[in-house]
């Protein structure tokens, strides 16, 4: 007889035949079971008693690399689209739109339909263009997503990243900027190698302070999709982390959408004011001066220079954040007093650079 076909209470009164004849070799002998067998049943007897002696149902198992048909297509899509880009692109790509598959999950599906190398996927792509009409992907109307007569800090707010350009004795800078759309409020965190760009560190520990100080919060954010600098938005956990736990709509959208206008408007700001001018000052020959001076730079812009148009015309970017804290019940007491002095400072940033 199999160990399986014996049931808690057999298995029981063998394993109180082994204690009593003191021999477990004949018991099992006797009983035709393995010496295995005979002690996985006694420590789960003498774990669980009776109960740990009951057949257990098997449980299916865990397939964590398991991809739907949805996904499949997903992924075959993509590839007939972008054949050049492997399993890592793919995911970045998928993870921007909300799909959620491992790098593992895309390799599968790429093996599965013998597309795990390059040249596969190319004469794929060659062939399904032959035999299919490209069907155009609804875009998302931001529009029907966003109410653009909100106007309150921290309603909208747009982010990009952007390669700045190569300066002599400096090297390359990358740039990431933040613009909240009510206010004027602007920010930029560089970087010296695209390696190193991580938006949301710098987004966590400086942009998340300021909301907390003012008492504030950020409705909906939009990114401009750029598939040089995707990666750096989505990698990792914090992308999730900050987006969930702050109860933040996010939404990825073309560079082209009319909505960009506003930082775009900003970076230009910041490359005539700023960055054309760094070649002239012989002191920034390195990336650590360029970069402190741009976050004074930008700092001066906030508290400082006036919105030229619109329902907050005349006052600065803070000074309009600060209005919005008051409203929302903030106590002036628990602002830093660096904070309150530069807002009420009289100066202008015009083109200090």
């Amino acid at each position: 007889m199999k160990a399986k076909g014996f049931n808690a209470y057999t298995k029981q009164i063998i394993l109180k035949h082994a204690l009593k004849e003191k021999n477990i070799s004949k018991t099992c002998e006797l009983f035709g079971i393995s010496r295995t067998s005979f002690y996985n049943w006694q420590r789960a007897y003498e774990k669980y008693g009776v109960a740990g002696l009951e057949e257990k149902e098997r449980k299916k198992p865990d397939m964590p690399n398991k991809v739907s048909r949805e996904v499949e297509a997903e992924i075959l899509g993509y590839v007939a689209k972008y054949p050049k880009d492997g399993p890592r692109r793919i995911y970045y790509e998928l993870k921007a739109e909300g799909i959620d598959i491992g790098e593992t999950g895309i390799y599968n599906v790429l093996r599965k339909n013998n597309l795990s190398k390059m040249k596969q996927r190319i004469e794929y792509a060659k062939d399904k263009s032959k035999h299919t009409r490209p069907k155009k992907k609804e875009a998302k109307k931001l529009q029907h997503i966003l109410n653009f007569n909100q106007e309150y800090p921290g309603y909208l707010v747009l982010q990009k990243i952007d390669y700045i350009g190569t300066f002599d004795g400096i090297g390359r800078i990358y740039q990431y900027s933040f613009f909240d759309t009510d206010s004027k409020w602007g920010e930029a965190k560089i970087f010296n190698r695209k390696q190193d760009i991580d938006i949301w560190h710098y987004f966590e520990h400086k942009l998340l302070y300021l909301i907390e100080t003012f008492n504030l919060s950020i409705d909906n954010i939009i990114t401009e999709r750029k598939r040089e600098f995707l990666p750096y938005v989505v990698k990792g956990d914090k992308f999730n982390e900050i987006i969930g736990g702050y109860n933040i709509n996010h939404i990825f959208a073309a560079p082209e959408e009319d909505v960009f206008k506003e930082i775009r408007d900003f970076n230009e700001f910041l490359m005539e004011e700023f960055y054309k001018k760094i070649p002239l000052n012989k002191g920034l020959d390195s990336f650590k001066k360029v970069e402190a001076e741009i976050y004074d730079f930008v700092r001066k812009y906030n508290f400082l220079n006036k919105i030229p148009s619109g329902h907050n015309k005349g006052k600065s970017p803070a000074e309009v954040v600060l209005n919005r804290a008051i409203e929302n019940g903030t106590d002036l007491d628990t602002i830093p007093l660096w904070l309150l002095a530069l807002i009420n400072s009289p100066t202008g940033v015009g083109s200090n650079g």
